[in-house]
């Protein structure tokens, strides 16, 4: 098969550090709506023609679409019109909340799905649908030198969303109480106590917004890492981090029980169903020694190498492009 070049119209890190190196690993020609091309913070007529400029300098074969704020219903009329096969990955999809993916799928030509629950309402439009995991890059979710300004014995990455603020704050709470060393990145802890859960007390846990670039140290560094999910429901959606955790092969996962995590990653991964359990495991995992931890965040490593990587994933939306 001669190499397809694909188009991605999103420029966040899910798509610059994961989904692109897929279609590169396979031999094709990826390019990202980036600088000159950015689509996100502009207005809808002209993300429109720089869309139509871009398609024309790439000869694109295949657009890639994954959701950002103020997206423009011209960019999949235009691959429409030109018989280009555009792809919509619906990555914000639980089985109680799917009207992103449920409104642009009336324009993409095949939807993608991090939510299986979530496939039947799409093939009952009589849309052409799948599954479509997150995934880990062997090549940058990877094992690096510890730094001490990672060092801690739990780290949490992730977004103090309201959504899952209440399963947060009760799995979260006994482990502060019980003074874990640890350390919270991302957004929305430091916030007015009209919420229920957040870290105004504690400044010293939260360490502020982590960059993407600098997770693979902080995952490699610390002993725990604390994983947040949206749905509890779903036997497939979790968030991105999961895979991203145990492919840096450093820290242990703790993320409280689902279904999906129990069914992807099995026992290489701590899920206690209950507050108590998350404190006993936390404890249990500090009492392993170096060689013990090391030993089960490399066989975690090399699961998802082989099952979760995003050339797996790539392989998914090539298939469905010659099947189209």
């Amino acid at each position: 098969m001669k190499p397809l070049n694909i188009l991605f119209t999103n420029t966040c890190p899910l798509i610059k550090y994961g989904m692109k190196s897929g279609f590169d690993n396979l031999g094709h020609r990826t390019y990202i709506m980036d600088d000159h091309y950015r689509l996100w913070d502009k207005d809808k007529e002209i993300q429109n023609e720089l869309f139509k400029q871009a398609i024309e300098e790439y000869s694109i074969d295949i657009v890639f679409t994954e959701p950002y704020a103020n997206m423009s219903e011209g960019i999949f009329k235009c691959t429409r019109e030109k018989g280009i096969f555009h792809v919509f990955w619906s990555i914000e999809d639980t089985p109680h909340d799917h009207w992103i993916g449920d409104y642009w799928s009336d324009f993409a030509d095949y939807i993608f799905t991090t939510t299986a629950e979530c496939l039947p309402n799409y093939w009952s439009k009589g849309k052409k649908a799948d599954l479509l995991l997150f995934a880990c890059n062997p090549d940058y979710h990877m094992k690096t030198a510890s730094i001490d300004s990672y060092r801690f014995d739990l780290i949490v990455v992730g977004n103090n969303y309201e959504r899952r603020e209440s399963k947060v704050k009760s799995f979260l709470q006994p482990l502060i109480n019980n003074n874990i060393n640890m350390k919270v990145y991302g957004n929305e802890w430091w916030i007015d106590e009209t919420r229920s859960f957040n870290l105004l007390k504690r400044p010293h846990i939260y360490g502020g917004y982590l960059a993407y670039e600098d997770m693979p140290a902080a995952y490699s560094s610390s002993k725990i890492a604390f994983g947040l999910n949206l749905d509890g429901d779903s036997y497939t959606q979790t968030s991105m981090r999961m895979y991203e955790i145990l492919g840096c092969g450093g820290a242990l996962m703790l993320s409280y029980h689902t279904k999906a995590q129990e069914l992807l990653f099995h026992d290489l991964v701590y899920l206690p169903k209950t507050p108590d359990e998350a404190l006993l495991m936390t404890k249990e995992i500090l009492s392993m020694t170096v060689k013990q931890r090391a030993a089960k965040a490399n066989k975690a490593q090399k699961f998802v190498y082989k099952y979760h990587n995003y050339t797996n994933r790539a392989s998914q939306v090539i298939d469905a492009y010659n099947g189209r």
